[in-house]
């Protein structure tokens, strides 16, 4: 007991809050929303509050108890860890016109499944400006494709551009 209770001092007073939004190292859930910001030992309690009856795990899981995604842009973050995993076949996808990597893609970018054929042309026509290079980085790639989406008038207003 002695050890466990020793590490989670060591992670609370050692770690950074470089990402916290709106409160202490403990994170979001009941616990932030009593003890909020406040630096030190007193998140240790925090962290106990906040694993009492799963009450952070639904905050995150509903958005609620303080726990939201203020500042930060998951659905970006997913966009470039697929297209950082998947760029050779995103590629051929691309090229092709079609493919599940594509699909993926589409649904990623908030293009709604009856855009789905408009986002495969469009992209398959702008290739070279998408691929501009042998060396195209994934984030080279992101950009140019959400480029090319902002300038189709039918892509632009359908999907989720970010």
């Amino acid at each position: 007991m002695k050890k466990y209770l020793l590490a989670i001092v060591g992670t609370v007073l050692f770690s950074s809050s470089a990402l916290a939004a709106g409160y202490g190292d403990a994170g979001c859930g009941l616990g932030s929303l009593i003890f909020g910001n406040q630096s030190g030992p007193i998140q240790i309690l925090a962290v106990t509050t906040n694993g009492t009856s799963g009450n952070q795990t639904f905050g995150i899981t509903s958005g609620t108890s303080n726990c939201d995604a203020k500042g930060f842009d998951t659905s970006k973050l997913e966009q470039e860890r697929f297209v950082a995993n998947n760029l050779s076949g995103l590629a051929k996808d691309m090229a092709t016109g079609k493919g599940e990597q594509l699909t993926v893609l589409a649904g990623m970018m908030g293009c709604p499944v009856v855009q789905q054929t408009r986002f495969n042309t469009v992209t398959q026509r702008n290739y070279a400006a998408i691929f501009a290079s042998d060396t195209t980085s994934p984030a080279e790639m992101l950009t140019a494709v959400k480029t090319v989406m902002s300038g189709d008038a039918e892509l632009s207003a359908a999907c989720t551009v970010n």
